[in-house]
């Protein structure tokens, strides 16, 4: 998979040359052409792996077209390559080869640090006065969530080899504090419901999507492998730590949502939700001695829901943006509660399979996620029947339409069964087999 990454490399910097020769000519408004086309070499691999760089792909490619919406952008151009470059670097994270060294550890903060400084410009566009404030509190407490995480990756780093196990519990708790500070998960959430409410929906619907993918990604890979350098007490704690931050995330999102009225509060703290159902997969990664089944099915979960909060967020908030409503409002709500067969009810059966193949200590985090979701049904109904319609149309009605196309890709029962098939292949990127 070496020249796969290769082949990556030379389209970023492809796309960041021709996107940069559009703006001198004073033709930015054509620079979504690169940005779309230079996202499809990462589909050059085999057909085993194909299907996680494609999904990706159209979260990201659906990102660049709603950009086209956001009036008066003041980055166009560069705000499409911006998208289509995370799109890329998510599928470079992916795929990178499993390595422990000083080397392989420098590359993955890099990603990390190259998916998080776009947000800073795009959480801008459209700006208002208020859009504005509330995207200074943002960046703030993005930078503040990098230096968390590079802080604690380098502790946790330096303690593992050193076998210091108290030092690398400090270092592991800094890194996923950063994590979730990049992501929103609760309690560090608290920029999340003003960037959502005061920002462009349009480009918040990109910092609510793709910009999701990496952090989890990197900590995944940073995190797994130094685990087995951790003694057996340490890796209780570090399990024991995150699956608390994963439903304390889960319940106060839920809260959140129900008690919130507007559309764009509702859906950041439905974000602040789903992150905690990602980090509920995330755990399962690190319990000792968890099989491999477990850990295909944690996998795909995390890979899925955060597919399914991309699309359905991008849906929703396009809804929000045209401000004519939508009936595919429906479809992308109701795959957020998990109605079978939509994509959404996929993502938490997998995630909540894994919890049960980890073992029992994980079993109440998998009833508890259940029962978050049976929380977020009243939310959810409320919210599509606000944000129902029929008065989208143009790019606007293309954007819901391809978001929600993503989420009843579930209906079709083969291609989340290929997604079983094809994780086995996948793990081998993330975690050492055994």
């Amino acid at each position: 998979m070496y020249e796969y990454t290769t082949i990556i490399e030379l389209s970023s910097i492809a796309l960041l040359l021709f996107t940069a020769a559009l703006v001198t000519a004073r033709r930015e408004e054509y620079a979504w052409i690169p940005a779309l086309l230079f996202l499809l070499p990462d589909l050059y691999v085999s057909g085993n792996y194909i299907m996680y760089p494609a999904l990706i792909d159209s979260v990201a490619a659906i990102n660049i077209i709603t950009l086209m919406l956001v009036k008066g952008s003041q980055y166009r151009g560069m705000d499409y390559a911006l998208v289509s470059f995370m799109g890329l670097i998510t599928s470079y994270a992916l795929y990178v080869p499993l390595s422990i060294g000083d080397a392989y550890f420098i590359l993955l903060l890099g990603l990390f640090m190259l998916v998080s400084v776009p947000v800073y410009f795009i959480i801008q566009l459209g700006g208002t006065k208020e859009n504005l404030s509330a995207a200074v509190k943002a960046i703030t407490a993005l930078v503040i969530a990098t230096v968390l995480y590079f802080t604690g990756a380098t502790i946790l780093f330096f303690a593992l080899i050193n076998q210091l196990g108290g030092l690398a519990l400090l270092g592991y708790t800094l890194l996923i504090m950063g994590m979730m500070l990049e992501v929103g998960a609760a309690p560090l959430h608290l920029w999340v419901p003003d960037a959502f409410t005061a920002g462009n929906p349009y480009a918040v619907s990109v910092i609510a999507s793709i910009a999701k993918f990496v952090p989890f990604i990197v900590t995944l890979k940073i995190v797994y492998p130094l685990l087995t350098a951790m003694g057996p007490t340490e890796t209780y704690i570090v399990v024991w730590e995150t699956a608390l931050l994963a439903a304390f995330s889960m319940l106060l999102g839920n809260i959140g949502a129900i008690t919130a009225k507007e559309p764009a509060r509702v859906l950041a703290y439905s974000t602040i939700a789903n992150m905690g159902y990602i980090m509920s997969a995330l755990t399962i990664f690190f319990v000792e001695g968890v099989s491999e089944l477990a850990l295909a099915y944690a996998l795909i979960g995390l890979l899925t829901q955060l597919l399914v909060n991309g699309a359905g967020k991008i849906g929703l908030f396009s809804i929000i943006g045209n401000e004519k409503g939508s009936r595919w409002s429906y479809i992308l709500a109701y795959s957020f509660i998990g109605v079978p067969p939509l994509l959404g009810f996929w993502s938490k059966l997998f995630i909540v399979l894994g919890l049960i193949y980890a073992g029992p200590l994980l079993w109440w985090l998998a009833v508890l996620l259940v029962i978050n979701s049976v929380i977020s049904v009243p939310y959810y109904v409320r919210l599509s029947k606000s944000l129902s319609g029929t008065g989208s149309s143009g790019v606007g009605l293309l954007v819901v339409v391809l978001a929600s196309i993503v989420m009843l890709v579930g209906l079709a029962i083969p291609i989340p069964l290929a997604m079983i098939n094809s994780v086995h292949a996948l793990l081998a990127y993330i975690v050492p087999t055994p």
